[in-house]
């Protein structure tokens, strides 16, 4: 096993080499994300503010002022129009300028208010209110008020954001209070309108400026000012004089040097000129490490991503479309020193679609631990004893240099994977529900392991891998349950049922570890909040360098 590992270890080296290491894109914000069912109960709910009010960071020996410098490789499409963002790395670069009506607590799993003041939603009545703080202005002095609130959520409704598919109409009922009526209950609904669908931005800046600058110059509440921007080479911002947070923030400015590959940005950061990297690929991120350089925060951050792969489960026809054949295909390969042999311990292995140790986990799922000898016997039984031929499809030098390590195990057992590289663009279009064709064999895996996010794959009405994916009656009706109850026992119930039935039952996917974004920075940085609480945002008004 020593030998065959090492040999892995090898190939995948040299497959990183080629292709500069393979750094891993931002995933796309997609649709909703965790948390909403905390702050609900059948006969109404309010979300507590408590943890909200400025507080002194505890880094006590941080001195205030001075400029944070980040520098990366990645580069968004806009950072002033939070309706039109397609990536989380868009709120990190905006996060100075942007806030939200509520955000992710620090469990990583409740809401809590920020702009707003108090949320309530009338399980019943079907009526959410958002109670917003008053005394808040915009950057440019417009006024933070209901009809703010109203203005930006009819901006996410305009550019077609799912975030509101369950909201009929919403107006403001005064001058700091808006109500939202709903069509069904969702445990979600918190999460998606005031935290997703949440970041504000100023209505006059947009409606006198229009499309063009409002991408470029996010106009908000934050604590900075953007004074500058081109999303070709940096970003930069200067401390707001009049945030709402007294005293805060205690950074002059944050400039975010945007550059073309990660190669340039790794040197920038390890010149001294830069205070934090964001992304930079996993070879790059070991190197850090064992250079004594600082990781943020941790991949189980909220909305963590989950990497493995799926299967053509529902194409008939399909040798994968047996679930025997998926399941000897999981026992062939060895999970977890591939997952070693990825990312070190920068990655965390999961054996399901959950976080180890998280509300939506598992203990008692078996998953397929490396069983050559289970897996022959499961391909035999299944007509293939003789061996067969799949396809494995993803995008990119980290599906390849996945897919590779697979191929080997599968060799091993008479499968012979042979590796199809797509275009990205290619790629997710196909794997979501647009397009007339379908993958067959194995599909690289990208989903969010929080239970919002499950119904992107399962449930009535899929959007990811759905026309390539099996759906089973029951694994719906436990969607149905996670979605719309409001018993946080019953949900807990159907989440460990869930996990159980798609992969242990039915072995619809195969999860192997959860990842975030990855981050470092220099001892100099106190209190970034980056990928601490959610992998997408950040505290710059807290954030201070000593």
């Amino acid at each position: 096993m020593t030998r065959k590992i090492t040999a892995l270890v090898l190939v995948l080296a040299l497959l990183m080499a080629l292709a500069g290491c393979g750094q891993k894109t931002p995933e796309s914000s997609g649709t909703e994300s965790k948390a909403g069912s905390k702050t609900e109960s059948k006969t109404g709910t309010e979300v507590s503010s408590q943890g909200t009010e400025s507080e002194e960071p505890a880094s006590s020996q941080a001195s205030q002022g001075g400029v944070l410098r980040m520098v990366t490789a990645g580069k968004g499409s806009g950072i002033g129009f939070p309706a039109g963002f397609v990536g989380y790395y868009e709120r990190i670069y905006s996060d100075p300028a942007l806030e939200s009506l509520a955000r992710i607590g620090a469990d990583k799993s409740s809401v809590e208010p920020w702009l707003a003041e108090d949320i309530s939603v009338d399980v019943e009545g079907l009526e959410m209110t958002v109670t917003l703080r008053e005394g808040i202005s915009f950057s440019d002095g417009t006024p933070f008020n209901a009809e703010a609130v109203v203005k930006n959520w009819g901006y996410y409704v305009e550019n077609g954001s799912n975030r509101f598919k369950n909201v009929e109409s919403f107006e403001a009922t005064g001058e700091y209070e808006v109500k939202a009526k709903l069509t069904e209950y969702d445990n979600s609904t918190v999460l998606n309108t005031c935290v997703e669908g949440g970041w504000m931005i100023s209505p006059t800046f947009y409606e006198e400026n229009g499309d063009d600058a409002v991408y470029t110059t996010p106009v908000g509440t934050g604590p900075f000012v953007c004074e500058s921007s081109n999303l070709d080479s940096e970003i930069i911002y200067k401390k707001n004089e009049n945030y709402w947070q007294e005293g805060m923030p205690y950074l002059d400015g944050i400039e975010i040097t945007l550059c073309s590959d990660a190669t340039t940005a790794m040197t920038i950061f390890k010149s001294g000129d830069a205070d934090i990297l964001l992304f930079p690929d996993t070879t790059q991120a070991q190197e850090l490490l064992d250079a004594g350089y600082h990781m943020l925060g941790s991949a189980d951050a909220y909305f963590p991503s989950t990497s493995g792969f799926t299967f053509s489960s529902g194409v008939e026809g399909s040798p994968v479309s047996n679930p025997d054949v998926r399941k000897a295909i999981c026992y062939a390969i060895d999970s977890e020193a591939i997952v070693e042999a990825l990312g070190g311990e920068l990655y965390q292995y999961t054996n399901q679609l959950a976080v180890p140790g998280s509300e939506t986990y598992n203990d008692e799922v078996e998953g397929y631990p490396y069983d050559p000898e289970k897996a022959k016997e499961l391909l035999s039984a299944a007509g293939y004893g003789d061996g067969l031929t799949i396809k494995a499809t993803g995008s990119g030098a980290g599906a390849e240099s996945f897919f590779t390590l697979v191929q080997a195990y599968l060799a091993e057992v008479g499968v012979t994977l042979e590796i199809d590289l797509v275009d990205s663009a290619v790629y997710n279009a196909k794997r979501m529900v647009a397009g007339d064709d379908n993958y067959d064999g194995l599909i690289i895996l990208q989903g969010a392991a929080v239970k919002e996010r499950y119904f992107d794959m399962f449930g009535e009405s899929p959007t990811h891998y759905a026309r390539s994916m099996a759906q089973y009656e029951d694994v719906n009706g436990l969607m149905d349950v996670i979605k719309f109850s409001t018993d946080e026992d019953e949900v807990h119930g159907a989440l460990m049922d869930f996990q159980e039935k798609i992969i242990d039952e039915y072995c619809l996917i195969k999860p192997m570890y959860i990842s975030g974004y990855l981050m470092f920075a220099t001892d100099s940085v106190a209190d970034s909040g980056l990928m601490e609480t959610h992998k997408g945002w950040w505290t710059p008004a807290a954030c201070k360098l000593q």
